[in-house]
């Protein structure tokens, strides 16, 4: 349990436990253990995989011992996702953060809102904000998707339509229900395509299975941009698997609205809520088609500016 969160009311609510993966990243991890540890929401628990660091990691890990930590080294290609897992199975709380270690959280009252929502609202599976970033010294650096803070993207079953046309994700902002973490995070096994890049496959696993999310306007966390991050070493790997999805999304997009496929809606139980029909999926190309247009719309805009 976080010792520094706060105590009271909310403390009647399930444990949040935030699960890090870290290798040789000790200069960052003392600023994302403070960051889980100012969150006001008392019931917190942080569990990190470590993959038997060399630098200061395992002294800076011994001075939070209120931290449930392990260090060892993972076998195979992508230790990093055996790692996650691992301390996914050694967290005991019902709701799951994702955090990398050289990233952290940067609304206090995060883990309490987005608990709110969940306790509240059974049918919502995961509750996500805004990421931020940060540079290797610290400063605070461009946000990201600002413009979801004055027009919010659309909620629970409405998110259909805009991630169809947009493919847009979340990570480690969002507070996802256990049982959705554990039902669409992708295994680290040999037939899972998105194995080497999971948050994608979480992704698509989440809205292609049809659970819920909900948006706060929030700035909810920050990720941290440094030397050594696995997407500057894997880029061409990652861009490959980042073209996949755009695929994965496309199909599935196409297939739904032609009627190839039908889509069920899940509450936070995994239970199904609505499947949707003909009319439905009226609406819903609607919606693809303002959303894809108004996209289009963005990135010329954009252009326009840049060359300004």
């Amino acid at each position: 349990m976080s010792e520094r969160g706060g105590q009271g009311a909310m403390d009647r609510f399930s444990r949040v436990s935030v699960i890090t993966a870290s290798l040789n990243t000790g200069e960052f991890l003392a600023q994302t253990i403070e960051s889980v540890l100012e969150q006001t929401y008392g019931n917190v628990e942080h569990v990190i995989v470590d993959g038997a660091s060399t630098d200061n990691t395992l002294e800076v890990l011994k001075a939070y011992p209120h931290v449930r930590w392990v260090s060892e080294k993972e076998e195979g290609d992508n230790g990093v996702h055996d790692a996650f897992w691992k301390a996914f199975h050694m967290s005991t709380g019902e709701y799951i953060v994702y955090l990398c270690v050289s990233d952290g959280m940067v609304d206090r009252d995060w883990f309490r809102k987005s608990v709110e929502v969940l306790e509240r609202d059974p049918q919502v599976s995961h509750v996500w904000g805004l990421p931020q970033y940060m540079m290797e010294d610290g400063q605070m650096g461009k946000l990201c998707f600002a413009e979801f803070l004055e027009h919010p993207p659309p909620q629970k079953t409405d998110f259909l339509s805009f991630w169809l046309a947009t493919g847009h994700g979340f990570e480690s902002n969002a507070v996802f229900r256990r049982s959705v973490f554990e039902a669409c995070h992708p295994r680290n096994v040999v037939d899972e395509r998105y194995r080497l890049h999971a948050t994608l496959g979480f992704n698509y696993n989440l809205n292609t299975l049809g659970y819920l999310p909900f948006f706060l306007p929030v700035v909810s966390y920050y990720g941290r941009i440094h030397k050594g991050q696995r997407q500057d070493k894997y880029n061409a790997m990652l861009d490959s698997l980042g073209k996949m999805y755009r695929r994965d999304v496309d199909s599935y997009r196409k297939n739904l609205l032609s009627g190839k496929v039908r889509h069920s809606f899940r509450d936070g139980r995994s239970e199904i809520i609505k499947t949707l029909d003909a009319e439905d999926l009226k609406s819903i190309r609607k919606n693809v088609l303002r959303y894809r247009l108004k996209q289009s719309l963005q990135r010329k805009f954009k252009r326009i500016y840049d060359r300004i």
